[in-house]
């Protein structure tokens, strides 16, 4: 993951103004762009939180969205992503549960995260989410940028055939089962910036107000 990488991604990415899709559109405005709850620089030092910012910042963004009752993190770095998703909760009177992979979910789980770092291991978790799941279940895998083996393992999700929209979003890439979507990938930027959002606009040809 680096500046090279980011970039590339900026150059082939949308914003809510290229989406078409209504259910994605909604998502992306609300969970990404809508004013509302964030987590600020201040509190992510203040938690000690640690997973990197940018994907605590966005994590917070779409579970304030979401608002999930029953969680379900796996992998090695559950820990600390479950403490921010905790906070998350509390700052947002959302009552998260966290279940244990251990038994099936009642009902399946409502959104989940890989907390892993190498490709066998994601993809045995996400077999988990899998058989754990329900039409309205989403799945988070976070770094999918950082290594060759990370997005990996994000491609062979985007083929495993169960998911059926599909969101790239750099710092985090999410799956979503819903059957009444037909199968989608995006790209989507996960914040808006005018300028930079203006030139890859013009890139695009839909000028400089989108």
């Amino acid at each position: 993951m680096g500046t090279l990488s980011y970039t590339r991604f900026l150059w082939r990415s949308l914003d809510d103004h290229g989406i078409h899709s209504p259910f994605m559109f909604r998502f992306v405005s609300k969970a990404f762009y809508a004013k509302g709850p964030r987590l600020s620089k201040k509190e992510y030092r203040g938690q000690n939180m640690q997973i990197p910012y940018p994907q605590a910042e966005l994590l917070y963004r779409i579970v304030s969205y979401l608002r999930p009752a029953k969680s379900f993190v796996l992998g090695e770095d559950s820990d600390k992503v479950i403490e921010m998703l905790r906070y998350a909760g509390e700052e947002n009177k959302i009552k998260l549960w966290f279940f244990s992979p251990l038994a099936p979910i009642p009902g399946g789980t409502d959104f989940a995260v890989i907390a892993e770092n190498n490709k066998e291991a994601i993809l045995a978790s996400f077999e988990k989410i899998v058989s754990n799941s329900h039409n309205d279940t989403v799945c988070i895998l976070p770094n999918i940028h950082a290594n060759a083996q990370l997005e990996a393992a994000w491609h062979a999700i985007l083929d495993h055939g169960k998911g059926t929209v599909s969101v790239d979003a750099y710092h985090l890439g999410i799956i979503f089962f819903r059957r009444e979507q037909v199968q989608q990938h995006f790209m989507v930027r996960p914040s808006r910036s005018f300028f930079r959002d203006a030139l890859i606009g013009l890139k695009s040809g839909y000028g400089l107000l989108g």
